[in-house]
């Protein structure tokens, strides 16, 4: 019996590429290839065709709505929804799941390892089903009798990885959130600044210096006398290339995990707005006077040079926004074992 080939996804010309981007497309096609080839043959040298006609027919349902999923363009709410990767995902892992049900079983019982690796990377390590398999496979004695087992495992651990993902992508709309918000309050402190600059004085106060006869009592970002309506914007641009600096650092420190959502894009973003508001808000209590013994701002490179560590600093606020996305994403990798108790809650 071969498995339906109607609702494969379309091709452009003979290369082999789908039509719309993304790189899971890719991964979800290639898989149901895979596993389509795979029922084939299993179904061929086992030649139960009608005793397993539900299953093939099951696996065939699966792979066409996910190589639907992948042949379609998907819009923003279905992006942030999550619906696409997910739906594709979902019915790979149940095709999947079903292709341990017509597997020979020698072939399944030598399959055993990649089960116990999926588990492992997914479930506790005190899973009563992962422990069982891992004895069974440890003892070499994987028999007909294991296929509910090793189906019950896999599919354990596709439902967690599921879990663990769609936290992510929460967290991902979530971030998303927070820069939109902070960019429109940012955008509006700068409105402000740049039409009123007297409500947000950015010029540094040297009043001390100046009753000794040194220098004036004011010096601005722009290096005027007084304030203008360049101040706040230049360093608000000036706070953004200090969080460019801050987010080239940490870019070498960072390692992307494997998983279907990323959040690197995200946080960068984040540091873009987080470093106008540090920079702008740093310059604000340097000026007020509030800090014991600091003696103001008493040049215009003075001012920029602080406006640039201030939105350095940012990363002080956003590191906790990277360690949870951190936590996050080594939950719902593959390479992170649950075992090491290190799963995000």
């Amino acid at each position: 019996m071969s498995l339906d080939q109607s609702a494969r996804p379309e091709r452009i010309g003979d290369t082999g590429v789908l039509r719309w981007p993304g790189t899971w497309r890719v991964y979800v096609a290639t898989r149901s290839e895979e596993i389509r080839a795979d029922a084939e043959r299993a179904l061929t040298v086992r030649g139960e065709a009608d005793l397993l006609a539900s299953v093939s027919e099951g696996i065939s349902t699966h792979l066409s709505r996910a190589e639907s999923y992948a042949r379609d363009r998907h819009g923003l709410r279905r992006w942030l929804t999550g619906q696409a990767i997910e739906g594709a995902w979902s019915n790979v892992n149940s095709a999947t799941v079903m292709l341990y049900g017509v597997l020979p079983t020698a072939e399944m019982c030598g399959r055993g390892p990649e089960v116990v690796g999926i588990g492992r990377a997914y479930l506790p390590s005190d899973d009563p089903r992962l422990v069982h398999l891992q004895a069974r496979l440890a003892a070499g004695d994987l028999h007909e009798g294991d296929r509910p087992l090793m189906q019950s495992v896999l599919r354990a651990a596709y439902t967690a990885q599921a879990m663990e993902t769609g936290r992510v992508r929460s967290f991902r709309n979530l971030l998303l959130g927070g820069v939109l918000m902070l960019t429109l309050i940012v955008l509006g402190v700068v409105t402000i600044g740049a039409i009123w600059p007297t409500v947000i004085p950015m010029c540094g106060n040297q009043a001390v210096i100046q009753a000794q006869g040194l220098m004036p009592a004011q010096i601005c970002p722009t290096g005027g006398l007084r304030p203008s309506h360049g101040d706040v914007p230049l360093v608000a641009l000036i706070g953004m290339l200090g969080a460019a600096l801050a987010t080239a650092a940490s870019l070498s420190t960072r390692s992307e995990l494997s998983t279907r959502y990323s959040l690197a894009v995200v946080q960068n973003l984040l540091k873009a707005p987080a470093g106008v508001a540090t920079s702008v808000l740093g310059l604000l209590i340097l000026n007020s006077g509030f800090v014991p013994g600091f003696a103001g701002l008493g040049s215009q490179p003075a001012i920029l040079v602080w406006a640039m560590a201030f939105g350095y600093g940012q990363q002080i606020v956003t590191r906790f926004v990277d360690q949870r996305a951190d936590n996050l994403l080594s939950a719902a990798s593959p390479l992170t074992p649950a075992g090491r108790g290190n799963r995000a809650g």
